[in-house]
């Protein structure tokens, strides 16, 4: 024993690099425990598949898991319960701590109104555009006697013309009153009558009157 207490006085550097593997070795241990305490490892929970559930039903198996939730925000999907959860947050499957809260999207018990955008004077490609990224569908397109082709002229919402700022159905059907290129009604001015068709009225008159 003394011959080796000797040893290590004699080999300052093999002593340092001893001091310095015990210490590495407790800090990485205590890393360790102190990641595992954390994250709770062994506590982790699979995330249940929620959607198309009823909330009473979700929650039920949220809880059952250890899990919280909250609502954050309601649309309405037609032809979906009402009430029912349309998407999730973490995804099924996902493995997380217990006690996580699970974020929710229901089905709005009645339409949402939205307010509709500037869908009018500009092209019948932008118009569609607009309106459908909004929530709103194009159902039928009306063309009318304009100078102006595939300009978007009017919106129409059940027999009626609405404007930007309205609030009307999601997914309502419109109807877009869209100009021709051409003016089915034309007025003549008799100022811009050729001589031509002033000499033919001229006659008409003339075999007219005996």
């Amino acid at each position: 024993m003394k011959k080796l207490i000797d040893f290590f006085k004699k080999h300052n550097f093999l002593r340092n690099l001893i001091y310095v593997s015990v210490a590495f070795l407790l800090l990485v241990f205590g890393v360790l425990w102190w990641l595992n305490i954390y994250t709770n490892h062994g506590e982790s929970e699979t995330v249940p598949n929620i959607k198309n559930l009823k909330m009473e039903s979700a929650i039920k198996l949220l809880e059952g898991k250890g899990l919280h939730y909250e609502v954050v925000d309601s649309v309405y999907q037609k032809g979906f319960p009402p009430g029912n959860v349309v998407e999730q947050d973490p995804q099924p499957g996902s493995f997380v701590k217990r006690n996580r809260k699970i974020y929710i999207v229901i089905n709005a018990r009645s339409v949402q109104m939205l307010p509709l955008p500037s869908a009018s004077d500009i092209s019948l490609r932008q118009s569609k555009s607009i309106l459908e990224g909004s929530g709103f569908k194009v159902a039928k397109i009306e063309y009318k006697p304009s100078a102006y082709k595939d300009l978007v002229l009017s919106v129409q919402y059940k027999g009626r013309e609405v404007f930007a700022g309205d609030r009307i159905p999601a997914e309502s059907a419109l109807v877009l009153w869209v100009g021709s290129g051409s003016l089915e009604e034309i007025v003549e001015d008799p100022d811009t009558l050729s001589s031509e068709d002033i000499m033919s009225e001229s006659s008409l008159e003339e075999e007219i009157v005996f």
